[in-house]
């Protein structure tokens, strides 16, 4: 009797049946896994780089009028956030026209106007975005640029910041799509005619 049941676990042991599906069922979980963080992954990647054209054809855009019509930009923003992102996000442009005056020697740097109201998404989502997105003016007017910004005197510099903080909306995982991003492209304001100018100044974050 005692004998019979030490031989069972041994029994069990070598009973291979069913050990091929269980393999199968544990290997189709993995690469299904594998598969949604693969998915995540691109979206995130893909949301980074339209957020870059995002910001890129906005700067774009107002150079080309450095006291354009709020309704078209708010048009164009639209535009691009659904047809360019394409991925479930909360989102905020900060738009700053920044001048130095001429004179010798160079005049300290001013902020001509700032708009941070074009959002789109949930609104107390976009409003705390909102709240941190125009860094480099401050609350008041005042300008906060970096020492990356050379400016001529005389010269007037878009910078268009965009702030997107991604949703879980559309992830399979619900991990690696989530957080923040942020780019931000400054040019020079042009005339409508004169081909695009390089940018002064680019700079990308993701959380």
């Amino acid at each position: 009797m005692i004998g019979a049941v030490l031989r069972r676990p041994r029994t069990f042991a070598r009973d291979t049946r069913g050990g091929a599906a269980i393999e199968l069922a544990l290997g189709a979980v993995v690469l299904i896994s594998i598969c949604a963080i693969c998915f995540d992954l691109y979206s995130r990647v893909r949301a980074d780089t339209a957020s870059a054209r995002l910001a890129s054809t906005m700067a774009d855009y107002v150079s080309r009028e450095t006291e354009p019509d709020g309704d078209d930009l708010r048009a164009l923003g639209k535009f691009l956030y659904t047809q360019e992102l394409k991925v479930p996000a909360n989102l905020v442009y900060a738009i700053t026209a920044f001048r130095r005056p001429p004179g010798d020697p160079p005049e300290p740097v001013e902020v001509l106007w700032s708009d941070a109201s074009i959002r789109f998404g949930d609104e107390t989502v976009t409003g705390t975005i909102a709240g941190g997105c125009a860094r480099h003016a401050t609350a008041d007017g005042k300008p906060a640029l970096p020492g990356g910004f050379d400016m001529a005197a005389g010269e007037v510099l878009i910078v268009v910041e965009v702030c997107a903080r991604l949703t879980r909306e559309g992830s399979l995982v619900g991990r690696f799509i989530a957080g923040e991003i942020y780019r931000l492209h400054a040019v020079p304001a042009r005339e409508p005619d004169t081909p695009p100018s390089p940018p002064a100044y680019e700079r990308t974050e993701g959380a």
